[in-house]
């Protein structure tokens, strides 16, 4: 997770070739896969073979769009056992779904022109400033970074679709076109700067309620995205150049950075469902998002202590802070999405609002000690 510099180094087919000129076969044996002696014949597999795979990858890709019987197909397995739904999407909440999912920027205006007053923007604009100034004051007082690095750390402040006409009576040439769109809108921006105003997802979906607790940490979950583990090696327009200068000691850094992961080594991963112990959380692959996580749940709580210092008592004020929080996260998983975390960077929810409280400025809000506004 951490090597960008092999990750992301740039090459040519030709000079990859010149610089590893390795088999597939002598790639995986490295990395410690059993491998036969022929991995793949595709160079000889026949032209009608050849069609018949891609034909099948079409279908397969294209399953939830075609008939009935390819669509319970597909959610026999993604949406029963996978997402552990109980009853098949009626038709209209099926295509309230993929509208939302292929254009969900264009409907997200639609949704904006009801709900979105001038008031609602200029409050969420004011929260996301709020966790920009927050993140700033935790940069300037980290005794452990040098000026320089303060000075490159510094929070740097992200196009809709194109010209698409869809025709009411093909809604399969109508994905087709919003998924050409899309790949031509993605090969424009190789090498370009990356468009800091861009978020992925659309307004209608990311419309929790208005809080730092919730809203907030997550805000604050982005931002802090941009100093984590993997994001410090990056410069503002997204380009692999590490903004922390010699004179930093990273030391401390990579202390703390091991306290995460060790943390999450000791959670035991369960079935929601039989209790059945599934193994461990991988403490250093779940690091970039568990660092992003504390960030964004501690410079929302010194901003929330900032813009409301004596409203409520502490004790109950504090408290909500870290219900709300925890609300954000509450989810319940079935065996074959919760085992997917066993292998993902996100560990399971439950995980995410334990690990935060143990490791956040405020610990005693967690437990039913008074809290620590400091």
């Amino acid at each position: 997770m951490e090597a960008v510099v092999f990750t992301y180094t740039a090459f040519t087919y030709y000079e990859l070739d010149q610089k590893y000129p390795l088999l597939i076969d002598t790639w995986l044996k490295a990395n410690g896969f059993n491998v036969h002696k022929q991995c793949s014949t595709d160079w000889n597999t026949t032209l009608d073979d050849l069609r018949t795979i891609v034909e099948y990858k079409l279908i397969h890709a294209s399953s939830n769009h075609l008939t009935p019987e390819f669509r319970t197909a597909n959610w026999n397995f993604f949406g029963k056992i996978i997402d552990g739904e109980k009853v098949k999407p009626t038709r209209e909440q099926f295509c309230i779904a993929e509208v939302d999912k292929t254009v969900g920027e264009l409907l997200g205006q639609y949704y904006l022109d009801e709900v979105w007053s001038a008031e609602t923007a200029k409050a969420v604009d004011e929260l996301v400033k709020a966790l920009e100034s927050s993140t700033s004051t935790g940069i300037a007082t980290t005794d452990w970074l040098d000026d320089s690095t303060r000075a490159n750390e510094a929070v740097q402040n992200p196009q809709l679709y194109p010209t698409l006409t869809l025709d009411s009576k093909s809604y399969f040439n109508n994905l087709w076109k919003v998924s050409q769109v899309n790949i031509d809108t993605n090969l424009k921006l190789a090498g370009q700067p990356v468009d800091k105003r861009k978020f992925d997802v659309p307004p209608q979906t990311f419309d929790a309620a208005q809080n730092f607790g919730a809203t907030g940490v997550h805000i604050g979950h982005e931002i802090t995205h941009g100093f984590d583990n993997i994001g410090r090696n990056y410069d503002g327009d997204g380009k692999l150049n590490p903004r922390w200068s010699n004179a930093t000691d990273t030391t401390t850094f990579k202390q703390k950075a091991q306290c995460f992961s060790d943390q999450n080594d000791k959670f035991v991963v369960k079935s929601e469902v039989t209790g059945d112990v599934w193994g461990n959380v991988n403490g250093e692959l779940s690091l970039v998002e568990t660092i992003a996580d504390n960030g964004g749940l501690k410079t929302s709580f010194r901003e929330y202590l900032k813009k409301f210092p004596s409203q409520y008592t502490e004790n109950a004020g504090d408290k909500l802070f870290y219900l709300l929080f925890a609300q954000a996260r509450c989810s319940k998983n079935t065996d074959a999405r919760l085992n997917t975390h066993l292998t993902d960077p996100h560990p399971p929810d439950r995980f995410r609002v334990t690990g935060g409280c143990k490791t956040t400025l405020s610990l005693p809000v967690c437990s039913n000690a008074p809290p620590t506004r400091t």
